[in-house]
């Protein structure tokens, strides 16, 4: 069976294009399930592998933490069954509970946005910074940018997301400012590079981050960059922001994993967004421009 499972893994990375991070995930749940069962396919069964998830939950795991481990082992018991004749075998997720995603408050907001660097590698930290607020990429997506993905004149960037896959996202007429200004201190391929031209560690861009937020009296929110891609989400639901149209620019595969953000959409804004909405209100009753 680790044989399969190290095929299972090459044909996801050279075939399917999967990430470094969803290839050490695979690799994390191959080595956990080998060192409890061994490496017999005729081992596993519905009952030992629901065993595996209980041992999980009592060593401290979290719901989500689980899943991880469930999602990667279904995946690769699909395969087995598909490509190799092996018996069918699909594990429950286990259900998660549904929390309020922490972001950023508009106060945080606008201290980012009247903050004006004075250290050399602080412009390009705001820039980047902005980049996220405003397209809600993720952190490596960030950084992968290249200066022929950004396309000023449209207001779109193209974007390498997860499994490799592209796509448009769209930017405001604001990070137009800031993207052109920062584009015009170097000559580098990287939009967001080293003084050489070579890719920031995620490490140093998170530490700089934090340094920043503490210096900008950022509390009771974690300071990282996932938080601006939650705090973009959230602030494109409140303005009345199509869920489909989000999913799309998050690069989500399902819309399901995008409705998570409702969660943080409040009673207030939604009626907010109603009122704008509603085919009563005054705004739809303007006729509509000339063609």
């Amino acid at each position: 069976m680790e044989s399969l499972f190290e095929q299972f893994i090459k044909e996801r990375k050279y075939l399917k294009g999967i990430t470094a991070r969803t290839e050490y995930s695979y690799q994390n749940t191959r080595r956990a399930l080998f060192h409890r069962y061994g490496s017999d396919f005729e081992t596993l069964s519905k009952a030992v592998l629901n065993d595996w998830v209980v041992r999980m939950r009592e060593a401290g795991l979290s719901p989500g933490g689980c899943n991880v481990y469930i999602r990667t082992a279904n995946a690769f018991l699909r395969w087995a069954h598909t490509e190799h004749g092996q018996p069918l075998i699909r594990l429950e997720k286990i259900k998660e509970p549904q929390k309020i995603i922490a972001t950023f408050t508009p106060e945080h907001v606008a201290r980012i946005l009247r903050w004006k660097p004075t250290v050399k590698h602080e412009p390009r930290l705001k820039a980047l910074t902005l980049t996220a607020l405003d397209t809600g990429l993720r952190v490596h997506e960030l950084l992968n940018l290249t200066r022929d993905s950004v396309d000023l004149d449209n207001l779109v960037i193209r974007v390498k997301g997860k499994g490799n896959k592209e796509r448009l996202v769209p930017i405001s007429l604001e990070l137009r400012k800031a993207l052109f200004r920062h584009l015009r201190t170097h000559t580098h391929a990287i939009v967001f590079c080293t003084r050489n031209g070579s890719q920031i560690g995620q490490r140093n861009l998170l530490r700089d981050f934090k340094l920043l937020c503490r210096e900008l009296q950022i509390t009771g929110v974690r300071a990282s960059f996932h938080t601006l891609r939650h705090t973009f989400a959230v602030s494109y639901l409140r303005a009345g922001g199509n869920l489909f149209y989000l999913s799309k620019i998050l690069g989500h595969t399902s819309v399901t994993t995008t409705q998570k953000y409702l969660q943080s959409v409040g009673v207030d804004d939604l009626k907010a967004v109603h009122n704008g909405l509603s085919p009563l209100s005054p705004q739809s009753l303007r006729p509509a421009p000339p063609r």
